[in-house]
């Protein structure tokens, strides 16, 4: 004979409702997990951009940059980084920006092709942010656009991502070609 008080208090269905929530709640995880691109997040020419942090190698202060003469505009100087010498680039009129001044908190960005490495001026670094593939828009075919692959839509704003392959394969920035 069963009591009252044994009926209200069935450890199995109880241990069962715990399973059900259980599977329950990682199988709703798992419909909201969605497709995450890992990009460093910058400032250029006023406006937010990124790309994916496997082209980046790094991010440091800007230093003393020394002018080289006879070299195309895009190359506003080169330094030493930890004993090779490293051309650093201002990108913004690849990208068709506009060239406000790198103040204190301008960074460059040192990245790294199949052929070399370079550094490109940025005017602020805001780290590595994931972005979901869900708010991504493609970039429509344009002359203009070239080193462009399209935006994401945040909450914070739309974020341009470029494509360093394209980039950084351009003969713009290979020094002695224009």
């Amino acid at each position: 004979m069963t009591t009252a008080k044994e009926e209200a208090y069935d450890i199995r269905s109880i241990l069962g409702q715990m399973r059900e929530e259980y599977w329950q709640a990682l199988s709703e995880e798992e419909a909201q997990a969605r497709e995450v691109l890992e990009c460093l997040v910058f400032t250029l020419g006023g406006e937010r951009f990124a790309f994916e942090t496997q082209h980046a190698s790094e991010v440091i202060r800007v230093p003393k940059l020394i002018r080289v003469p006879a070299v195309q505009a895009l190359i506003a100087g080169v330094f030493n980084l930890r004993g090779e010498i490293t051309a650093a680039m201002d990108i913004r009129p690849m990208l068709g920006l506009p060239q406000p001044e790198i103040g204190a908190a301008g960074r460059i960005v040192v990245v790294k092709s199949d052929q070399f490495a370079t550094g490109i001026l940025i005017e602020a670094a805001h780290g590595v942010q994931g972005l979901c593939c869900d708010g991504f828009e493609p970039a429509p075919a344009a002359r203009g656009k070239r080193f462009v692959r399209g935006h994401f839509n945040e909450e914070e704003g739309s974020i341009i991502l470029l494509d360093m392959e394209a980039l950084l394969a351009a003969p713009e920035i290979v020094v002695g070609e224009e």
